[in-house]
């Protein structure tokens, strides 16, 4: 069987799989972020045809007995996680970068967790060495942010990933992409703000309060799970991470001068 190793966010993955198009979508899926090295997290695939996997159109993740193992199933996948063995493994009815990717994203959201991190609906960026992180659901602008950036480093356009440590955020980039279509670059750096995305007719940016601004945060935290042990460890992660960062509501046009008020606050 082989092997090959991703990096997302500082957590390296080895994917294992005997299935030649599984093992082309993750060269080709993740390739700027394929690594070498000892994984921390192993993660077996197979493709198989569709009987026995799931009939739901949602991404459903239920606790498997033990306090750290977890069932993911949808309609094409079915999988287990244990974050206790940091191991995953999951079958695929069709083995193409939307199924690879809907699973990798439900592993790494878990198992950030234990290294302090959150996976957010939010674009990223990284301007004159800083991070700033755009949030909002789909519609918001996240990608429409990155696109009027052109003299910023995108990390990501839909999914990013912030690690805390030391009450000190890092926004990393990740290969999670969104209606842009293109990957975020391998690179981390402090995150200087985070942002609420609003459109507007001017640009304007309102500071937030700590409280106001975890209420906003949290129904953009990409988490499946709703055992209330875990999700108190990621409200605490959030928690940490609105203290520690200045938070704010920013509506914009849809030009990049909305960066000169970022930049003058």
């Amino acid at each position: 069987m082989g092997e090959l190793s991703i990096e997302i966010a500082g957590l390296r993955t080895g994917i294992l799989t005997r299935n030649p198009e599984i093992a082309e979508v993750v060269r080709e899926r993740y390739k700027g972020f394929l690594s070498t090295g000892a994984p921390r997290w192993r993660i077996e695939m197979k493709a198989e045809a569709a009987p026995g996997l799931s009939s739901l159109d949602d991404v459903v993740v239920t606790r498997d007995g033990g306090l750290a193992r977890f069932l993911v199933a949808r309609g094409d996948l079915a999988g287990t996680v244990d974050l206790e063995q940091r191991r995953g493994t999951v079958t695929l009815a069709r083995p193409n970068e939307f199924s690879v990717d809907t699973f990798l994203r439900i592993v790494y959201s878990l198992a950030l967790v234990e290294a302090q991190g959150l996976v957010i609906h939010a674009a990223s960026l990284i301007r004159n060495s800083k991070a700033y992180l755009f949030c909002g659901p789909s519609g918001s602008g996240k990608t429409t942010i990155a696109r009027l950036s052109q003299d910023a480093t995108l990390l990501s356009d839909e999914l990013s990933i912030v690690r805390m440590s030391d009450k000190h955020a890092r926004c990393h980039g990740t290969p999670f992409w969104g209606d842009l279509a293109r990957a975020g670059e391998d690179r981390a750096a402090s995150l200087a703000g985070i942002y609420f995305l609003h459109h507007g007719s001017r640009h304007a940016v309102d500071a937030v309060k700590p409280r106001q601004a975890l209420e906003r945060l949290l129904p953009n935290v990409l988490f499946f799970v709703r055992e209330a042990d875990l999700t108190a460890r990621v409200l605490g992660v959030a928690a940490d991470l609105v203290e520690a960062v200045p938070c704010f509501d920013l509506s914009f046009r849809l030009d990049p001068g909305f960066w000169e008020v970022i930049d003058d606050d």
